[in-house]
């Protein structure tokens, strides 16, 4: 297997391992991350910087608790789907479990740094996500306001996940530093494509597509710095593959150009 693959495939044994509740409701959150093209991108950012057991369990971590704070406890008063159809009481009840798994994976890394950092992160996080609650539902039709809440709900976790790596791999700063921008980066591009992806307004989809491959530039330019200084060329690699995936959704969203020829 590649790197990814081995990644994805340790993201579902700590999950495995951890998580063994069979309630619909957990279950189905944890669809979000299992299944199909789900890509646990904080477990990647976090794996290519440290490959061991460590960045497993605590990328795994931080893959969940998105889940449980942006796909569970921001939609808790949905009106169609599971959340609407289970209720706000287990979604809610859902989204704790994952957070608990969660902190029992951090746990199990064994390093207070990471626990802490992390921490500090998820405090971040959530008041970001409390804020946006209740706000006006038109934000969504507006691009440039989506576009920054979007990067600003995706910072703090994913700057985290380059940080959480940095630390399991001994860097220094400020090498430290140019793994939480990659992770920041390369977290928030992989969000605004996934928020374009679902979008139906072409103009809002390809703002956001936009923002999503400059974000993965961005990314691209500190793994090659994190390249340079340590010889890994894992961050690189996933950024790599993150900027092909983009581009070739943005290639999908164009419109064609009919061509004529006259007789």
């Amino acid at each position: 297997m590649n790197f990814p693959e081995t990644v994805i495939a340790g993201v579902h044994a700590a999950v495995a391992s951890t998580l063994t509740c069979e309630a619909v409701p957990v279950r189905g959150a944890l669809r979000l991350l299992l299944l199909g093209q789900n890509t646990p991108i904080r477990a990647l950012v976090t794996c290519s910087l440290h490959a061991g057991q460590p960045g497993i369990d605590a990328g795994t971590a931080l893959d969940l608790i998105h889940i449980g704070l942006q796909q569970l406890h921001a939609h808790v008063d949905a009106t169609t789907g599971a959340s609407a159809l289970l209720g706000t009481g287990a979604t809610v009840l859902a989204g704790d479990y994952l957070t608990t798994g969660a902190f029992r994976l951090l746990v199990r890394c064994a390093d207070l740094q990471v626990l802490a950092l992390v921490s500090d992160a998820v405090n971040r996080a959530s008041e970001l996500e409390a804020t946006q609650l209740g706000l006006d539902p038109d934000a969504r039709d507006d691009p440039s306001r989506l576009l920054q809440t979007r990067q600003q709900l995706a910072a703090p976790l994913g700057e985290a996940a380059g940080a959480t790596g940095a630390t399991l791999a001994g860097y220094p700063e400020p090498l430290a530093g140019t793994a939480r921008r990659y992770g920041q980066y390369l977290v928030s591009s992989h969000v605004l494509q996934q928020e374009a992806d679902a979008m139906d307004i072409s103009e809002a989809r390809t703002a956001l597509q936009d923002a999503a491959l400059d974000l993965c530039r961005q990314a691209r330019r500190e793994a090659r710095t994190i390249a340079a200084a340590t010889g890994n060329g894992r961050p690189l690699e996933l950024a790599e593959l993150i900027a092909a995936s983009l581009g070739a959704k943005a290639s999908a969203c164009k419109p064609k150009t009919i061509t004529s020829t006259s007789s």
